[in-house]
């Protein structure tokens, strides 16, 4: 592996995502001032972290750095951001508990989590990912690209969004009816957002093997 710059950003952002699981995993709802700030700096490491996404792409592309260990690390650290940051967000530390949604929100939509993140949610978010992978490396086996599609992209931003909109309306937002209902919206359109283009890959990938395209 060369060590340039794209592939250093690489290597940081999966730093930057063991520290990041563990403020979130750290995180107390009970502890206001401490969750607080916890929540606040997952917050701004998820962003840099975001950046720094950009920013190698762009980077190996201008500067022409691409190479196969960045090709094959980068996609993966965005999966293990989105997915293991769902998954944090669906822990027992951010259960509703003897709380109610607030701001009108039905019970069924917050499904009894602070975050709205449910379990299902995860689970379908991480099987959604694995069945893609799959398809794309059978894909790419069989001598047939599989480029990354604009329904992938509108989901990987609709599920760092919703990541975003989640800590940052708890940490700074808490009794905001606005910001409550943002929130839940956020998150039930990064999983319909995820059943779509998981969708769209299957059916592209089923054109592509047999010729149709």
């Amino acid at each position: 592996m060369k060590w340039n710059a794209p592939n250093i950003l690489t290597v940081g952002r999966v730093g930057l995502a063991a520290v990041f699981f563990a403020l979130l995993g750290l995180y107390e709802k009970n502890t206001p001032e401490e969750g607080r700030w916890m929540l606040n700096a997952a917050f701004v490491i998820y962003i840099v972290a975001g950046i720094t996404d950009v920013l190698d792409g762009w980077i190996a592309r201008k500067c022409n750095m691409t190479s196969a260990f960045g090709r094959m690390l980068d996609p993966i650290v965005d999966k293990v951001l989105v997915v293991g940051g769902f998954a944090m967000l669906a822990g027992a530390n951010f259960s509703l508990g003897a709380d109610v949604p607030g701001a009108g929100v039905p019970a069924w939509l917050a499904g009894g989590m602070r975050s709205t993140v449910q379990a299902w949610m995860v689970v379908l978010i991480a099987g959604r990912e694995f069945i893609v992978s799959g398809v794309r490396g059978y894909s790419e086996s069989k001598g047939v690209k599989f480029p990354a599609t604009p329904a992938g992209k509108i989901k990987m931003f609709l599920q760092s969004f919703a990541i975003c909109t989640i800590l940052y309306q708890l940490a700074n937002l808490p009794e905001a009816a606005w910001a409550i209902w943002l929130k839940v919206l956020a998150v039930w359109a990064s999983v319909l957002a995820t059943v779509v283009s998981g969708f769209v890959y299957v059916g592209r990938a089923r054109r592509l093997l047999t010729g149709d395209e």
